[in-house]
């Protein structure tokens, strides 16, 4: 009986799933639903809880970098490509995969077109 209640215990333990990581399906379903702000306000909460982390391993490193990549996406979809470039250079910062350096120059191009059309 209590190798049954150990095994569920360590089950438990290992099958929680970070606060930080939590907000980041929360934001990624208000960004499905069309929510950008509630969206941003959730990645956000992940990124103050990614940041306030003691010891970060490399994985915690690559969360945040998706959650700068979530933001950066979520930013320019509402047309604020600024913040988006911002958010984009600190992913690529950390990880500098293809994905978030072709984003990077997407978001680059559109900051570029913005700024032609409003001289």
């Amino acid at each position: 009986m209590k190798k049954c209640i150990y095994i569920v215990l360590l089950l438990l333990v290992l099958s929680c799933k970070s606060d930080s990581e939590l907000s980041i399906e929360r934001g990624i379903q208000f960004y499905d639903w069309g929510k950008y702000n509630a969206a941003i306000i959730e990645f956000n909460k992940s990124k103050f809880h990614q940041l306030n982390q003691r010891n970060q391993s490399y994985d915690d490193l690559k969360l945040l970098a998706q959650i700068y990549y979530n933001l950066a996406i979520t930013y320019a979809k509402i047309g604020m490509y600024d913040v988006a470039y911002q958010e984009v250079q600190h992913a690529v910062s950390l990880v500098p995969n293809q994905e978030y350096r072709e984003v990077l120059d997407l978001i680059k191009k559109e900051l570029i077109d913005s700024t032609t059309i409003n001289q």
